[in-house]
């Protein structure tokens, strides 16, 4: 396991399907998160300060992204960096509207609703994959 893990991923809904909430919903998710900006063009990054045993600075998490709408409804989000299980868990969670942000700890993460709700790209790989696969490799 390693402490971050360089991501460049696109979060899409399943063919003919759509993300279940709206970009203003997603972005009432995220902009609580301690360490986000988000701003309302679609961009966001995404510092996590969250102390770690593991923690090494040269491997500070950052998520960055870019959120993709049309017509109301979000296309799909890219999402560049470094980050920690617990970042792509709550990243996922907001994703698929599965979000309380409002928690202090993470919880297990509900994954068939992660399946059933998404997919994603591996861009550096060209290949996809789901959730649960990145966070296999992210401590």
């Amino acid at each position: 396991m390693i402490v971050g893990m360089h991501l460049f991923v696109q979060i899409h809904p399943h063919p003919g399907c759509t993300l279940p909430q709206s970009f203003e919903t997603l972005a009432e998710l995220l902009i609580p998160l301690p360490g986000m900006v988000f701003e309302m063009d679609g961009s966001f990054v995404w510092v996590d300060h969250t102390p770690s045993k593991a923690f090494q600075p040269e491997l500070r998490n950052q998520m960055d992204g870019m959120v993709y709408d049309r017509e109301g409804k979000i296309q799909y989000i890219e999402v560049k960096g470094n980050c920690s299980r617990a970042q792509w868990f709550t990243l996922c969670e907001a994703v698929c509207n599965l979000a309380d942000t409002r928690r202090s700890e993470v919880t297990t993460p509900d994954f068939d609703r992660f399946h059933s709700t998404i997919r994603i790209h591996r861009v550096d790989q060209g290949d996809w994959t789901v959730a649960t696969a990145i966070a296999a490799a992210l401590q």
